[in-house]
């Protein structure tokens, strides 16, 4: 039977509640806003299937081979401009639904809930929410089953994730299959969902509307400048960078990831999943290409179907570079994970409960000075804009 002892040894990738077979373990949210399997003992019978299919302690690289590494990115401007990084996912999204295919990536739905959705249809007008980072924990649960359904039905796969939650979707299906393809994502950290419903909140309040479309690093001043914008259905438009946004400082100061990101199990350039992705902020160097501030990604080919994939995607343009050169540069997210920050405990404290505003500034201090030069970037990028149209 699986008993947490210790919260950072647990992902909640939910492998262990969509395994049982009495399923008598539920996923439950604690005071900070992360789900952790919490266990029936009167209707468990010990099996210990729950145990023997938790990805955290086992061995989750294919071999001690460096892999193949390109930077990419795609040739069309109105999808690199919408997307993060190189907006790789767009088109591995279009070549497996071309296949009659399904994928599973990750969305902020219509309450601005992070959450894995399924989608076989080009019609789907949530195509468009997937392919763009999310500073979120996603919500999971019941995924993996889905998974497993479509894929035994003989369905083309393509789900993407961070590493964690890939590592815990194989450990769950116990098997490979030929006809599914997995893509994580490098990340910092898993942030609470508790404390974005928060963020979304105060948002929503200070905008006296619902939120429409969220964009947890959009392009608005260029890829090295990741800015959240923020729609909302009056029309209004919230942008903000790390330097005044608050979530955004929370994350990448690290104060709200979940536990298990600060001792991260899936720390290592080979994976068990068939491409990687992070980002490229060194392509320039890397691969002797001109930065032109629209981003691009490093890719790790982790498999053979990875690279056939790869091979499939016309919009995209590679390039190959030293995979060690590029970790060297961008990668420091692929082998390690983020510090402990001593504030971390305090900084949940009271989260559901204060001002959401009032609580980060206690953390962070946004200064006058932070939002002069935040203004001043916004009227230099509308002149340079203005000047090019």
């Amino acid at each position: 039977m699986i008993e947490i002892k210790d919260k950072k040894d647990c992902c909640g990738c939910t492998a262990c509640a969509c395994s049982c077979p009495k399923k008598c373990i539920v996923m439950e949210s604690d005071e900070e806003g992360f789900i952790y399997p919490v266990i029936d003992l009167n209707r468990c019978v010990h099996c210990n299937i729950c145990e023997q299919v938790c990805p955290q302690d086992k061995k989750n690289i294919r071999d001690n081979t460096i892999p193949e590494t390109v930077v990419a990115r795609d040739k069309r401007e109105k999808i690199l401009s919408i997307g993060t990084s190189g907006s790789i996912f767009t088109a591995i999204i279009e070549c497996t639904l071309a296949e009659h295919g399904v994928v599973y990536g990750v969305i902020v739905d219509k309450d601005n809930i992070v959450r894995h959705i399924r989608v076989d249809s080009k019609q789907d007008d949530r195509l468009s929410k997937i392919p763009c980072s999310k500073y979120v924990k996603s919500e999971i649960r019941g995924i993996y089953p889905q998974v497993k359904s479509d894929l035994q039905s003989g369905k083309k796969v393509c789900f993407s994730g961070t590493p964690c939650q890939v590592a815990g979707l194989k450990s769950f299906l116990k098997k490979e299959y030929s006809n599914l393809i997995c893509v994580d994502v490098i990340c910092r950290g898993n942030p609470s969902p508790l404390f974005w419903k928060r963020f979304a909140e105060y948002l929503k309040k200070k905008y006296n509307s619902k939120i429409a479309d969220v964009r947890f690093r959009n392009k608005t001043y260029g890829y090295h400048s990741g800015t959240m914008k923020v729609s909302f259905e009056n029309g209004k438009i919230y942008y903000g960078s790390a330097r005044t946004n608050y979530y955004l400082r929370a994350f990448f100061a690290d104060l709200c990831s979940r536990p298990s990101c600060y001792k991260c199990q899936f720390k290592h350039i080979q994976h068990i999943s068939d491409l990687t992705l992070y980002d490229s902020w060194h392509a320039a160097e890397l691969a002797d290409l001109q930065d032109d501030d629209k981003g691009y990604t490093n890719i790790i080919i982790q498999s053979s179907k990875g690279k056939k994939l790869l091979d499939k995607l016309k919009t995209i343009e590679k390039y190959p570079v030293d995979t060690l050169k590029a970790v060297e540069l961008d990668g420091v997210m692929v082998e390690k994970s983020v510090n402990w920050n001593k504030e971390r405990e305090d900084f949940f404290n009271n989260i559901e409960d204060e001002d959401i505003k009032r609580h980060c500034s206690r953390f962070m201090n946004v200064s006058l000075k932070d939002h002069i030069i935040e203004n001043a970037k916004r009227i230099y990028y509308y002149k340079k804009f203005k000047e090019s149209t």
